[in-house]
């Protein structure tokens, strides 16, 4: 028989273990002395401490070590908790994996251009949204910001006209084009009933993504920055190995009250691996 201090430092176990198994009924002692209350362990109770050693080290919690070790589990029980297990693991591999790809990715970039990144990308889940909409292509570039807030006016015309309930965040959604700018103008709005179109304007609902987004703040009229923010945003999907799936967003957060003063917008990029 061993005391619990002999038998710790045999077993690398530390007491305060032993007390806690032998607390949670895992591992109790072979023998308690009645009068004094120590705790006596032997050579037998050796494997049994083994094995919990063993099912910890493989990462099963001690509720499920004790399961392991106290019900008559069939073969293909303990087969189906080990491949729970390794689905589990593989799941952490393959998120250190993803953390590693964003530092080396994040290193890349600092010895590339000397310095952090003036804007963070971040990848979300965004929650589908219901917007009312009006979209059409813009051939000439210097029109461009006249174009957008007729739209919009557009779009708010038929949302009073209708009496759809609205938010006061406007978007502009960017899609593929052969030639111009394919751009749709839009308003979230509270959840509706189904799709309806007044005219061009579209009311539909957006499916939930997963968003690459950067958040600017600045100047709108900042057409060159805003641009590079798009820029930088495509090199980090292309470094991650994801792509865009859907028309990139512009979320006007805080539009300024005129083109001389600061706004805040989120730009979000709907994307997928490969």
């Amino acid at each position: 028989m061993f005391k619990i201090g002999d038998f710790a430092k045999l077993t690398r176990v530390s007491v305060k273990t032993l007390h806690h198994y032998d607390d949670i009924g895992l591992f109790k002692p072979a023998y308690v002395d009645p009068a004094t209350g120590y705790r006596f362990y032997s050579f037998e109770q050796l494997p049994r401490l083994n094995r919990i050693l063993v099912l910890k080290a493989l990462g099963f919690s001690l509720e499920q070590v004790a399961k392991l070790l106290e019900e008559a589990l069939s073969s293909d029980d303990l087969q189906g908790m080990l491949r729970l297990r390794q689905a589990a693991l593989e799941q952490q591999v393959e998120e250190a994996r993803t953390r590693l790809r964003e530092v080396s990715a994040r290193l890349y970039q600092i010895q590339r251009e000397g310095k952090m990144p003036e804007h963070e990308v971040v990848l979300k889940t965004v929650a589908p949204v219901w917007i009312a909409s009006a979209r059409e292509t813009v051939l000439e570039p210097e029109r461009m910001r006249e174009r957008c807030l007729a739209l919009l006016e557009e779009v708010f015309g038929a949302v009073e006209a209708n009496a759809l309930a609205a938010t006061p965040t406007t978007l502009a959604l960017y899609h593929d084009g052969a030639e111009g700018v394919d751009v749709e103008m839009a308003v979230f709005l509270e959840p509706q009933r189904g799709p309806q179109q007044y005219g061009r304007v579209r009311v539909r609902e957006l499916p939930a993504a997963r968003m690459a987004s950067a958040v600017y703040k600045g100047s709108f009229n900042a057409f060159e920055v805003i641009g590079q923010l798009h820029a930088d945003l495509g090199r980090w999907l292309e470094a991650r190995g994801y792509r865009v799936c859907s028309p990139s967003r512009e979320l006007y957060l805080q539009p300024p009250e005129d083109y001389s003063q600061d706004g805040v917008m989120e730009l979000q990029y709907p994307v997928t691996k490969g």
